[in-house]
C-alpha cells in the first residue's frame, strides 16, 4: 500500500510540475485565486491532472474548483465570476483554440442548483497542449453587453505558463 501511495504521489508531482494554472492578469475591479494542481476525478495523475483559477468582480466565497453557489449568492446584477479548469491529460482531446468568445446567444439561465436569475455559459476549448474549460456566471440572466466585453476582455488577458 505504501508503494502504490508512493508512486501516486511521484506521479502527480512529475505530471503537475509542467501543469501550470490560468493567470487571470490583475486587473481593476477583478479578484483572482489559484487551485493547486490535483488528478482528475476517477483516474491516476499519471493519466489526468488539473488545476483551477477563479476571476471575480465580487469575491469568491467557495473552494476553487466548486460550483460557485456562495459566490452567486452574494452577486450583484452587475457581476461576473469566471473558473478556468486548465487539463492535462495523456490522450488530449480536440477542440477549437483559445479564447473562447463569450456571446449573448450563448448564455443560459439556470445551472445545477443555480438560480435563474444568474445567466452561465461554459466553453471548452485548447492553449497549445492544454485543455481548458471555462465557466462563467453573470449577475443576470441576460448579460449587458458591458458584462459581454468584460468577460471576454478578462479571457484576452489570461496567460498560460
Amino acid at each position: 500500500m505504501r508503494l502504490f501511495a508512493l508512486a501516486a504521489l511521484t506521479a502527480l508531482s512529475a505530471g503537475s510540475a509542467a501543469l501550470q494554472p490560468a493567470h487571470f492578469v490583475p486587473a481593476s475591479g477583478w479578484h483572482t485565486r489559484v487551485g493547486k494542481v490535483h488528478a482528475c476525478p476517477g483516474v491516476p495523475a499519471s493519466r489526468c491532472v488539473q488545476v483551477f483559477s477563479v476571476a471575480s468582480t465580487t469575491p469568491w466565497r467557495d473552494c476553487v474548483g466548486c460550483l460557485p453557489h456562495n459566490t452567486v449568492a452574494a452577486m450583484r446584477a452587475g457581476d461576473i465570476a469566471i473558473q478556468a479548469n486548465v487539463a492535462r491529460e495523456r490522450r488530449p482531446q480536440a477542440g477549437p483554440p483559445w479564447p473562447p468568445r463569450v456571446t449573448r446567444s450563448k448564455v443560459v439561465a439556470g445551472f445545477e442548483g443555480l438560480p435563474g436569475r444568474v445567466g452561465t455559459f461554459q466553453a471548452y476549448t485548447r492553449a497549445g497542449k492544454r485543455e481548458v474549460s471555462v465557466f462563467i456566471v453573470f449577475g443576470r440572466s441576460r448579460p449587458t453587453d458591458r458584462q459581454l466585453q468584460r468577460a471576454n476582455a478578462e479571457l484576452s488577458r489570461v496567460r498560460f505558463g
